[in-house]
């Protein structure tokens, strides 16, 4: 389904289960931390309209 090349370990699964809430919060800092480097690259870099449009 998601194409992966090896199947998932089932030590991680259950590492992932019971630590679910820390994995998500370090996930949605991942994410704002990557949405702030894109807005950083389009304020300091305006003059790359296609650099722009792909962040």
């Amino acid at each position: 389904m998601l194409g992966l090349k090896l199947p998932t370990d089932p030590r991680w699964v259950n590492i992932v289960e019971m630590n679910i809430d820390e994995i998500l919060t370090d996930h949605a800092y991942c994410e704002q931390k990557a949405a702030s480097t894109a807005i950083s690259l389009i304020v300091n870099f305006p003059e790359y309209p296609d650099l722009v449009n792909e962040m």
